[in-house]
């Protein structure tokens, strides 16, 4: 028992001296793809776009000098105002993204990831009509499940830019006949500890 105790503690301390945790904070562009269907055909496409903002913290686990993993735990606000409506969503979302880095120079290193989101709506809501209107209670699913991916610049270590886009995988309406799926472009700054 006392060497799988070892082991165990031995191989958290190399994860952890191998790994690099950072925060980033940023802008999101949501795009809602609608489709209404009706006899299994589709009879009409919708789309519309919300913008927001987020902020992550993830901790990349370097498996090899180049080649890491990097689970995360982040928050996201996004909303729409237009014509008479005013729109707000929040909600949590779990990155799992695969990296590899090519480094540039001494001072600059370049990124490619790619991985899943798992997303968990906490509020959708309309709320120019009085009461306002939640759309987790009939119309919306809480849970979200998207395939991304993207790159991030490290410059003098600390300091990275990061762009991702994010295709979602799960149809979020409850309606039948309607299919709904949300993609998002994500622009972010951080810092890497």
């Amino acid at each position: 028992m006392k060497k799988v105790f070892l082991l165990a503690v031995s191989l958290m301390i190399t994860i952890m001296a191998n790994a690099q945790a950072s925060v980033q904070v940023g802008f999101l562009l949501n795009t809602l793809k609608t489709e209404v269907q009706a006899d299994k055909e589709v009879v009409g496409k919708l789309s519309g776009a919300y913008k927001g903002f987020m902020a992550v913290a993830d901790y990349n686990v370097h498996l090899t000098d180049y080649l890491g993993i990097a689970p995360g735990l982040g928050i996201d606000y996004s909303f729409n105002s237009a014509e008479g409506s005013r729109y707000k969503e929040l909600g949590l979302f779990a990155p799992i993204d695969v990296n590899y880095c090519l480094p540039i120079n001494d001072d600059i290193s370049l990124s490619l990831f790619a991985g899943p989101t798992f997303y968990y709506g906490l509020l959708s809501r309309e709320t120019a009509v009085n009461p306002p209107y939640d759309y987790y209670k009939s119309d919306n699913k809480r849970f979200d499940l998207s395939l991304g991916g993207g790159f991030w610049l490290d410059i003098i270590e600390n300091i990275r830019v990061k762009v991702g886009y994010k295709f979602g995988l799960t149809n979020n309406s409850k309606l039948a006949g309607i299919k709904e799926r949300n993609n998002c472009l994500s622009i972010s700054v951080g810092y890497v500890f």
